[in-house]
């Protein structure tokens, strides 16, 4: 039983956790992302969802009448830390203004946008896509 402690106590601080407990841990943002970039916040992303709901009227008229599907070349290049592709600038909507107000005003040289049913924050110098939420789940 002696033997373990030891090797209990050198394995301390070793983890994700960095010995400041579990707790403390789940608190904090996920990823050095979220600590860096803007990002989409609890709130903020319940108000998109809920403003773009399927029935609420929201819908983009692309949207609304296609389903909103972008080629499945372009939609897995919408990801965390990637950069908006070639030629995608047509496809990008605004988020309505409507919208835009009751969210928490992102930072100079960010803005929020919509592709297909996906909504992005992106970095506008480097086209950088610091946050993605899917809005609309199938």
């Amino acid at each position: 039983m002696l033997t373990l402690v030891p090797s209990l106590v050198a394995g301390q601080g070793k983890g994700q956790a960095k010995g400041r407990g579990h707790e403390a841990a789940q608190a904090e943002p996920a990823g050095p992302r979220k600590a860096t970039y803007p990002f989409f916040h609890d709130a903020e992303t319940k108000l998109i969802l809920d403003f773009y709901r399927p029935g609420s009227g929201h819908l983009p008229p692309g949207l609304a009448k296609r389903g909103g599907e972008l080629p499945p070349g372009l939609q897995k290049q919408l990801r965390v830390t990637g950069t908006l592709p070639p030629g995608i600038d047509k496809k990008l909507e605004p988020f309505p203004p409507d919208l835009e107000r009751r969210l928490t005003p992102v930072p100079a040289g960010y803005r929020r946008v919509l592709a297909g049913t996906v909504a992005l924050l992106v970095q506008d110098a480097t086209n950088l896509i610091v946050d993605v939420l899917e809005v609309i789940r199938r």
